[in-house]
């Protein structure tokens, strides 16, 4: 990998979620609140190494992630109507400035609560994952691009932000791109529903290949992982989930992590905003 060599990444272990070989019938089905996966995992325990030190390594066209200081003027992060409001337009702005984009268009957002009382939110993602699948992508770009009019390169982007106090019980790990062959990943169908399904007797789906599909990832040791620690509110993490241009960093798996060693921690509280960056 270019950069940073393994020898001078610090960091803390942890066991993350990556898709077992043998598993073939992946779907995520999220619900209000919860979330069930019909996917089959192969934890493996990796080295999650601190960011921080290394922070002008990174580069959305590099790794695939940068870390942003961003102070927002939201009093509530789990408020939607602040978050359909003024942050949207934050979130725009911001997500301009970093890319150089013509346009922006949101796509929406998510919070994440890793306490039982979730008050409507979803819980942390709990496996190594990209949210939309390649083969996906450019139609999502078409159906969203302004007037239907025609775009040079589009680039979709999650903006993490952790706003409860750090330490988290569960941070963020981010894939770096330069480890990451880019004939990696398998479709994982993601499917909204009112209600779970019954585990054991999952319906099924008449055109799979019709679905919105993210991305699951298989184990390798060359796999070079990432946090920042003790993240706050004035703090975000803008992550590709792909880009057309292929000739740079184009996406960046990523999971929750459950850091086991942070002394004190806080049950993490988190919202992510999607948006698809257009450039004429």
């Amino acid at each position: 990998m270019d950069g940073v060599t393994a020898d001078a990444r610090a960091g803390v272990p942890a066991t993350l979620n990556y898709v077992a070989p043998w598993s073939e019938r992946n779907r995520l089905y999220v619900g209000p609140e919860a979330h069930m996966t019909t996917t089959q995992y192969a934890p493996q325990t990796v080295l999650i190494a601190d960011g921080r030190p290394h922070r002008d390594d990174f580069g959305l066209d590099r790794s695939g992630f940068t870390l942003l200081d961003h102070e927002s003027a939201v009093t509530d992060f789990g408020d939607a109507d602040q978050l359909d409001g003024m942050y949207t337009g934050e979130v725009i702005d911001l997500v301009k400035s970093v890319t150089g984009a013509d346009e922006v268009v949101t796509i929406g957002w998510v919070i994440r609560r890793a306490a039982e009382d979730r008050r409507g939110a979803q819980p942390p993602a709990p496996d190594v994952h990209v949210d939309v699948y390649p083969g996906r992508a450019d139609d999502r770009f078409k159906a969203a691009a302004p007037g239907g009019r025609p775009f040079r390169r589009a680039i979709m982007t999650s903006l993490w932000r952790a706003f409860s106090p750090p330490p988290q019980d569960w941070p963020l790990a981010i894939l770096d791109y330069r480890s990451v062959a880019d004939t990696e990943g398998q479709p994982n169908l993601l499917l909204f529903v009112d209600t779970l399904p019954d585990p054991d007797n999952v319906p099924d789906i008449p055109d799979p290949d019709a679905s919105p599909a993210g991305s699951i990832f298989t184990y390798r040791p060359q796999h070079r992982w990432w946090y920042f620690p003790d993240m706050n509110a004035a703090e975000t993490v803008l992550i590709k989930l792909h880009d057309s241009d292929h000739s740079v960093a184009w996406r960046a798996p990523h999971t929750a992590f459950h850091d086991a060693g942070a002394a004190g921690a806080h049950p993490r509280e988190s919202v992510e905003f999607r948006t698809i960056a257009f450039f004429d």
